[in-house]
């Protein structure tokens, strides 16, 4: 946890929070929540063919897909 990811998480509060208010612990999970919501999500289209990967198998004829 460095001191940028502080401040940015801090400048999200429009200064109506303080380091004293949270436990180490505390800003460790919030600053990895924001982390996980901010990470790229996959695509509807991505996740549909990685579960019905046999959707383009060669052994089917174009017309079939």
């Amino acid at each position: 946890m460095s001191e940028a990811d502080l401040y940015k998480f801090f400048s999200s509060y429009d200064g109506e929070a303080d380091l004293s208010d949270f436990t180490p612990e505390e800003l460790e999970t919030l600053l990895r929540e924001r982390d996980e919501e901010r990470a790229p999500k996959k695509s509807f289209k991505e996740s549909y063919f990685e579960y019905y990967d046999d959707v383009k198998s060669k052994a089917l004829k174009k017309q079939d897909w």
